[in-house]
């Protein structure tokens, strides 16, 4: 039995959870750093990311995902993640939380530095590794809410300032 599945055996479920938001706060310092190595190293070289469309983000894409996001967006990026609900592997080395995560932060749109806020409720699913947990894949991503300048947009159609606020089929404006 290797040493790494010996010290899980240890670990609590309390223990992961710690573990995990440490890993949340060091990829937000990272973002607002904008450091797209240590970004990338808190993921498995097979990351992906299954959208809410049902498409798929290979590691490579969603890497240039994040550099485009720290390349049109100015920190800090105010970035919070909450575990909602946290599952944990018999032996602690597969963990899957439920993440509701929060970012806010200045961007340029239509010709005027303005100030996006966005939140999604996500799935991710997390691996113990030799060099601590790793994110390897986020999926069921639902909920997502985007405002600029404080109205609700269609976070899945480009930004135009006229439009009117954003109101989802059975939504609420502010919610």
């Amino acid at each position: 039995m290797c040493v790494c599945a010996l010290s899980a055996y240890a670990q609590t479920d309390a223990d992961v959870r710690r573990e995990l938001e440490s890993q949340y706060k060091r990829l937000a310092e990272a973002h607002d750093r904008k450091d797209l190595k240590t970004i990338v190293g808190l993921k498995t070289p097979d990351f992906h990311a299954i959208f809410a469309d049902g498409t798929v983000g290979d590691s490579e894409t969603m890497e240039e995902y994040s550099r485009q996001f720290l390349a049109t967006n100015e920190p800090p990026f105010n970035i919070r993640f909450t575990i909602q609900k946290l599952t944990v592997s018999e032996h602690k080395l597969v963990a899957v939380a439920e993440v509701f995560q929060e970012a806010s932060r200045r961007r340029e749109m239509a010709g005027k530095l303005r100030t996006v806020e966005t939140s999604v409720v996500q799935r991710e699913t997390w691996v113990k590794t030799a060099d601590g947990w790793k994110l390897k894949c986020v999926d069921n991503v639902r909920d997502q809410k985007k405002f600029v300048d404080g109205k609700r947009i269609d976070p899945a159609k480009p930004y135009n300032p006229d439009d009117p606020p954003f109101n989802p089929p059975g939504g609420a404006l502010k919610n």
